[in-house]
């Protein structure tokens, strides 16, 4: 493919490659993509201290498309030296699209401290390494462009007993822009949408309108693993998907992502 990035900056605006192309329809881009340029343009909202985010929280309320100018505008609704409250809104041609909640709490180095409670970081999950797992570039029969801007490998755990995917961002989200550490998690966030779910191609669409992390601290590296579950309630025709998100140096997110469940025509 000829794009290099997600999303080219045109002026004011974004628009978005055919590496940014979704599963559900070919002249939209996927949700991961979204998310990733809703947390590129978090990263250029100014904080009175150092801040990190802590919880993000989007609602996709229509699909975005492939190249058309886009904006995304910021404004921070509460800001303070200990937390700071910033809304994200991606529109297209005047109508808002997608929409996003950024919770950022200051940076303090407590470690060494006795006087603090004690807790766990959570452990590295034991999937297969991303270099002995299969990438869906070689497996899916999707040919959906966001597969060559990102690598997905679906790994099995070491002992057979549960699944999991490794995900890298593996081009810039804004061309000629460095890849910023909360574009690469947001992107990651949208994975969570059925995890651990065997589903035979062309059966249906599950379409997660929302997206909701929790950051215990910034990711390292570039691979994501996400492990968890997934549950459906065929009554609704809804599902709920919470994975945990982790780096080579342990757990540092939680995400909770639904489904909007619709068969396919037969």
């Amino acid at each position: 493919m000829a794009a290099r990035a997600l999303f080219l900056r045109e002026n004011d605006t974004y628009v978005a490659t055919e590496l940014a192309q979704g599963a559900w329809d070919p002249g939209d881009a996927n949700g991961g993509s979204v998310l990733a340029l809703l947390g590129h343009c978090l990263e250029d909202v100014p904080s009175l201290v150092p801040m990190t985010p802590a919880r993000m929280t989007a609602d996709l309320m229509r699909p975005v498309p492939l190249h058309r100018p886009l904006t995304v505008t910021t404004s921070v609704v509460r800001e303070g030296k200990k937390i700071q409250l910033v809304d994200l809104s991606l529109h297209v041609d005047g109508v808002l699209h997608a929409r996003a909640s950024a919770l950022r709490l200051r940076d303090a180095d407590l470690t060494g401290r006795d006087d603090l409670p004690a807790g766990s970081a959570g452990t590295v999950p034991q999937l297969v390494p991303p270099e002995a797992a299969e990438s869906l570039r070689e497996s899916s029969v999707s040919q959906a462009g966001f597969l060559w801007g990102v690598d997905m490998r679906y790994a099995p755990s070491r002992d057979g007993t549960t699944t999991g995917v490794w995900v890298r961002l593996e081009v810039p989200v804004v061309d000629g822009e460095a890849v910023r550490t909360s574009a690469r998690a947001a992107l990651a966030f949208d994975f969570a949408n059925n995890i651990n779910v065997a589903m035979p191609p062309g059966t249906a669409t599950t379409i997660n309108p929302d997206v909701s992390a929790h950051l215990l601290r910034p990711m390292t590296g570039e691979w994501v693993a996400l492990t968890g579950g997934t549950r459906f309630s065929p009554s609704l025709g809804r599902g709920v998907s919470t994975a945990s998100l982790s780096d080579l140096d342990g757990v540092f997110a939680e995400v909770t992502v639904c489904q909007l469940v619709q068969p396919r025509a037969r």
